[in-house]
């Protein structure tokens, strides 16, 4: 990184001499401005950051100590040169009571500016190491306040950062979505006093912000470009009216941030919503509802349909647990769609694991290609017969040769007659079937899993987990309370 620096010298010549005088690249350094006016030299640093200032102490239009106690109060860290033509010390003492790094007598003597250059950049290297330490120190702390439980533990960093429950000034937490570059938002944050603590999270940000909706506004809108609401996304967590409730709404703006990344948000400012406010309700379409809405349709309506619905459940606030399971629900139906279905196992596997919507969008339009080329099924008469019996009567203790006693079939022909055109075997369409009504239980009926599991046939509920499981990646339980988490 280059150090800033600036040169004031009311003599042009001086100015000029002083730039050629050593090689400021070779040291890390880079000269950023020259001034003749130590009032202009002043209004430059209120708007720019200057690491090294070099300057005469011997300008008309404004005494050198007085330009360096300016200079100083206005960049209390950036490190002074004072250079002068007087054989008097005292005349520059008050530019060495304002911190700055050494006296030069002109004529400027080589070597002793670059041992004096080095000896500045000693002092911010050490500046930078302070602050790097102090701030890791503040992040750490922040990082402990919002996760811990520890109720002890809590009040004494909330001490430590200062921070106060009043109506006045509400606190909240603040996520910031991956910013570029994070080194930008990092300074904005440290000089501000309504920012209480943050530390970076994975990629993200994590604020507590403590000041007025005024206050508020006005640290979004002067973030760093990089991050405004028009690149990065700010999601600003809902009012904290105690310590109690810092936890909680942590673990609501996590679920957020995962939320947002599922569901691909690129930019844009969310406010989040209190306590006393809810997102509108969403509810899970059932395996019959997708099914029926399904019948008929072509691989091109089947894509733009499911883009709607994914669109419909990040409006409302979906929870990326509703979005897999409606995905589930989907790949069920179109299993059943298809007489070969080799990577089932994989596509579960694939929904639940993706980092976001259009990798599960991609994966269940190529399953409705697949079931497009294998084109409608057809079935013997005997085939449909069989399909009927397990849709009817899926409770019963059914089994292929009860089956075609019924049919007055030899059983081992009707197996592999029904495996032939529907691709599966009798008793993993039965399985399968089964399965498919248990997932309509789980989210219309107040039955616990052990009644659903009897209800579709099945007097074993470990077996009936472990089937439920294998189709659709979750267990009954997580499928039933992912179906109730419509939102963050």
């Amino acid at each position: 990184m280059m150090r800033k620096v600036m040169l004031v010298n009311d003599e042009y010549m001086l100015l000029r001499g002083l730039k050629l005088l050593v090689d400021w690249k070779s040291l890390g350094l880079e000269i950023i401005n020259t001034e003749q006016n130590p009032k202009l030299a002043l209004k430059y640093l209120h708007d720019n950051p200057v690491d090294i200032l070099i300057s005469d102490m011997n300008m008309p239009e404004l005494s050198g100590p007085d330009f360096v106690a300016a200079a100083k109060a206005i960049r209390p860290e950036m490190e002074l040169i004072v250079i002068s033509g007087y054989s008097d010390f005292d005349y520059v003492r008050a530019g060495l009571q304002q911190n700055a790094v050494n006296y030069l007598r002109k004529p400027i003597d080589t070597d002793e500016l670059l041992e004096t250059l080095h000896g500045a950049l000693d002092r911010l290297q050490a500046q930078q190491q302070q602050h790097q330490i102090a701030s890791l120190a503040v992040q750490t702390q922040t990082r402990t306040l919002v996760t811990t439980d520890q109720e002890m533990e809590r009040q004494q960093l909330i001490d430590a950062l200062g921070i106060q429950f009043d109506p006045t000034t509400v606190v909240r937490l603040i996520g910031v979505l991956n910013p570029l570059p994070p080194k930008d938002l990092v300074s904005y944050l440290q000089i501000l006093d309504v920012v209480k603590g943050f530390y970076v999270e994975g990629q993200d940000f994590i604020i507590i912000f403590q000041g007025t909706t005024d206050q508020l506004n006005i640290f979004i809108n002067e973030a760093p470009h990089q991050i405004g609401a028009e690149r990065r996304p700010f999601l600003i967590g809902a009012p904290i009216q105690d310590e109690t409730q810092l936890h909680n709404r942590y673990l609501q703006l996590r679920r957020e941030i995962a939320r947002q990344y599922f569901f691909e948000t690129a930019a844009g400012l969310r406010m989040m919503l209190p306590d006393t406010q809810q997102d509108t309700p969403l509810t899970l379409p059932s395996y019959s509802e997708v099914k029926k809405a399904l019948d008929g349709v072509d691989l091109a309506t089947f894509s733009a349909w499911l883009s709607q619905q994914f669109e419909a459940m990040k409006r409302a606030n979906a929870s990326d647990l509703l979005a897999r399971q409606f995905a589930l629900v989907v790949l069920l139906v179109l299993s059943d769609r298809l007489t070969a279905f080799d990577n089932k196992s994989a596509v579960i596997t694939m929904i639940n694991h993706a980092t976001d919507v259009s990798e599960i969008k991609a994966q269940l339009q190529r399953v409705a290609k697949l079931a497009a080329q294998q084109g409608n099924q057809q079935f013997s008469r005997n085939v449909v017969a069989m399909r009927h019996i397990i849709q009817t009567r899926y409770s019963e203790q059914l089994s292929l040769a009860m089956v075609a006693s019924e049919l007055h079939l030899n059983a081992v022909y009707l197996g592999q007659l029904f495996k032939q055109e529907v691709g599966r075997s009798f008793a993993q369409f039965l399985n399968d079937y089964r399965v498919d009504v248990a997932v309509d239980l789980l989210r219309d009926s107040d039955q616990d899993i052990g009644q659903i599991a009897e209800t579709v046939g099945y007097q074993n509920s470990s077996y009936f987990y472990k089937l439920f499981k294998k189709q659709t990646g979750m267990s009954p339980g997580d499928y039933r309370k992912a179906g109730v988490l419509s939102s963050c």
